[in-house]
């Protein structure tokens, strides 16, 4: 079926754009115009290129470009071409080109490639470790097996990995082709048929990181070669029936990653841990398993829009959306499933309505939708050679039955009001319910109220401003259900006080409660405290003024205020952003732009502080 509604696509495509060509030679009184521009555009960075422009112009390393552009302009009667390409290097580059045959048919063409730096972690901040503590086995950022310390001098193989990971360009080059057509039937004047056609391609390298066991000292990254290709196709039709409008769009897209993954080596430095050895304590020991990859998936979607306008400016309209989305899952060494398709659904209904009432601009929304993720079977190996308490054996291995973390309905509601104040002046007013209902109970559900308020003026042809604030009350926002290790005069370690702990002899070869302290009889029984990244209470002011003192000079001035906290967990943060941006167009074709942002953070946090050294 696949196969079949992307041939149709393409001969329609195709049969409406030859038919509307092979009208070009009936045409007279046709004339062609245009103009070429060619330039050069050069670049010399100091120090990385990666910290100039996350977007890369012209080109990734210094040098310079021939930069040509081209605009062709095509009219007759029924019949207008139009081209436009322009050029700065081998990864900036669009071209653009459009058809319209009598208002019958139109056609537009649309490629572009550039390219996109992507972060590079070096990884020194992580966690409680860093590289070259305690023995220096973490954090890892190296899929060789190393086998000891990571960039100590004793091992050079491992220091010439590590800093060719550090010397990584990550640069992903974007290629895309958009095609767009329209018809319009005389004998179906009031509808608009509409087929699409879109292609895109990301090549490159990026970074890919993971963990492994203890999260923050565990961390490990590689180079992950990307290689992807989405295809898109749309079909639908939009009609004009007096007061109603009515829209329908059918999209099907095809997702292909062929990337090699990278992968992560489970080794250790043959040390020995409570009287364990890393062969006892390790499931996936002396294996290289894979990470980050990204399943190859296909999407199906349906979607429906509906508008009513009514006299005096009111109007509403409603939107239904269903979505299929279905990804390849394969069995790998570390863990068997029980589908090799994994499935989701997405369906959502909104619906908007908006009025006047004498200086009252009214509008009123809400709706809901839900995801409905996969559930299914993972199976993990035992440990080999283990005979751990079965209690504590079975919370890691044998069938454990997920659910998706992003299954959940989500109800919305909102309300906006606009009044004039006075001539050239509004006050806006706002109100928004979120309410997200998750199936995974651990990830309890979250409401959301936001309020705000924002005035808009003009005080004169020259001066125009605009000031806003939102508050933000949030019940229960996403958190990690216990995460947080929990310290209490309750709990009474035989060595550290206030620390609950669990005994030692229940795990392999370990020699019994000795002083020592080990992550497994220690963090793990204290994991009692959720922890969240997410604010329960926000505060936000926005002010923004501009003055044009000319019509060809402009300066604006502006400042954002942002406090976010959670009282359950300690956490506090300010944000502080003023800024100003000065135009200025001293003739048509030339324009300057000059702006300034300032950006201050302060993070207050109680949190528990890295003890556990690898």
């Amino acid at each position: 079926m696949k196969h079949l509604v992307k041939l149709l696509a393409l001969l329609s495509i195709l049969v409406l754009a030859a038919t509307s060509t092979l009208a070009i030679a009936e045409e007279e009184s046709a004339h062609l115009s245009g103009k070429m521009e060619v330039g050069v555009s050069g670049v010399d960075t100091k120090d990385n290129p990666a910290r100039v422009n996350e977007y890369a112009k012209y080109r990734s390393k210094d040098g310079v470009n021939l930069a040509p552009s081209l605009d062709l302009e095509y009219s007759s009667k029924k019949l207008e071409l139009g081209f436009e390409g322009s050029s700065m290097g081998p990864r900036d580059q669009k071209y653009d080109f459009g058809l319209d045959y009598s208002r019958i048919f139109k056609l537009d063409v649309e490629y572009q490639v550039f390219e996109h730096w992507k972060d590079h972690d070096n990884l020194g901040h992580i966690g409680a470790t860093m590289r070259g503590d305690i023995a220096g086995e973490q954090p890892r950022v190296t899929s060789d097996a190393t086998v000891g310390q990571i960039g100590v001098d004793t091992i050079p193989e491992a220091n010439e990995r590590y800093y060719q990971e550090l010397d990584n360009n990550y640069i992903i080059t974007h290629r895309e082709m958009e095609n767009d057509a329209e018809l319009r039937l005389p004998t179906l004047p009031n509808v608009t048929f509409h087929a699409g056609y879109r292609i895109e391609e990301r090549e490159g390298l990026e970074q890919a990181r993971t963990s492994s066991k203890c999260n923050q000292c565990h961390i490990q990254a590689n180079g992950k070669d990307i290689d992807e290709k989405t295809e898109d196709l749309t079909f639908g039709a939009t009609g004009k029936f007096g007061l109603v409008t009515i829209d329908y769009e059918y999209l099907t897209r095809d997702f292909n990653a062929d990337g090699n993954s990278p992968s992560y080596n489970y080794v250790g430095s043959g040390a020995t841990h409570g009287g364990i050895l890393d062969t006892a304590t390790l499931l996936y020991y002396g294996e290289e398993l894979t990470y980050g990859q990204t399943p190859d998936s296909e999407k199906d979607s349906h979607s429906v829009k509906a508008r009513l306008d009514i006299a005096r400016g009111s109007s509403v309209t409603a939107s239904y959306v269903k979505a299929d989305i279905e990804s390849n899952k394969d069995t790998d060494p570390s863990y068997t499933l029980n589908k090799s398709t994994l499935k989701s659904e997405f369906e959502s209904f909104f619906l908007k309505g908006s009025t006047r009432i004498g200086g009252l601009r009214l509008s009123l929304r809400g709706g809901t939708y839900e995801i409905d993720g996969p559930t299914y079977t993972a199976n993990f190996p035992d440990l080999v050679g283990a005979n751990i308490d079965p209690a504590v054996r079975d919370t890691a291995t044998g069938n454990v039955e997920y659910e998706s973390a992003e299954s959940r309905e989500v109800t919305e509601l909102g309300i906006d009001g606009v009044y004039r104040l006075a001539t050239a002046t509004t006050l806006r007013l706002g109100y928004e319910y979120e309410e997200i209902d998750r199936d995974e109970d651990e990830l309890g559900d979250t409401e959301t109220n936001t309020f705000k308020v924002a005035v808009n003026t003009r005080l004169n042809k020259q001066l125009s401003g605009r000031i806003s604030y939102k508050y933000q009350d949030i019940d229960d926002p996403l958190a990690g259900p216990k995460t947080g290790i929990l310290q209490t005069a309750a709990y009474q370690d035989p060595n550290f006080p206030g620390m609950a702990y669990d005994n030692t002899a229940n795990y392999l070869g370990d020699p019994g409660n000795g002083p020592a302290v080990y992550y497994w009889n220690t963090a793990y029984p204290n994991r009692m405290l959720d922890t969240s990244m997410s604010p329960e209470e926000v505060n936000e002011v926005k002010l923004s003024t501009t003055w044009a003192p000319a019509a060809n000079v402009a300066a604006t001035f502006f400042a954002r205020v942002r406090k976010e906290e959670n009282d359950s967990v300690n956490y506090e943060q300010k944000t502080y952003i003023p800024g100003a941006s000065i135009y200025y167009a001293p003739n048509d074709k030339l324009n300057l732009t000059m702006a300034y942002t300032f950006n201050k953070m302060e993070t207050e946090n109680q949190m528990c502080v890295g003890w556990y050294h690898g």
